[in-house]
């Protein structure tokens, strides 16, 4: 009797244990997106928001910026793929290219968002693809932008 006992609460245990190791499993396969979200001009319009998602979506989808990214991140061997190309195209399907909206302070904020669609399992890698990402993405966008006033360059002569 007391056998039976034993047994059923291994029995039980192991039941246990597998219903908690499928249940993570089913989580690790769940969709996810990971993106940095970037504020547009608040003074800019539809159409030039619209613009901005299509120039960016040209100048980032090239093979070159692709394979910068996935040789950076070591995609290939993480996501165990058959080639640095398959890997180019892998990123090329998942990569996110948007117009969003989010809040900022308090103030619904129109943003473009950029990063990468995959699986719960792999938001480590995915959040290391969308911080890459946005590093071309701000050297594409920095020679635009005017040049920051450095403190040395800001004022010469001593005040008395």
């Amino acid at each position: 009797m007391q056998r039976w006992i034993v047994l059923g609460a291994l029995v039980l245990s192991l039941l246990g244990g597998g219903l908690m190791f499928g249940y993570w499993k089913h989580h690790q396969s769940r969709p996810d997106r990971q993106w940095v979200p970037i504020p547009f001009n608040p003074e800019s319009t539809e159409a030039q928001r619209d613009k901005s998602v299509e120039e960016l979506r040209k100048a980032l989808l090239t093979e070159t910026v692709l394979t910068g990214i996935v040789r950076d991140c070591g995609i290939e061997s993480k996501w165990k793929l058959a080639s640095e190309q398959a890997a180019v195209e892998e990123i090329k399907r998942r990569i996110i290219i948007e117009k969003g909206e989010t809040v900022i302070k308090g103030i619904p904020t129109a943003t473009l968002n950029i990063g990468f669609k995959g699986n719960v399992g792999e938001q480590p890698q995915l959040r290391m693809l969308a911080e890459r990402v946005i590093a071309d993405v701000q050297r594409l966008i920095a020679p635009s932008a005017p040049p920051a006033p450095t403190p040395a360059s800001a004022s010469t002569t001593p005040k008395s």
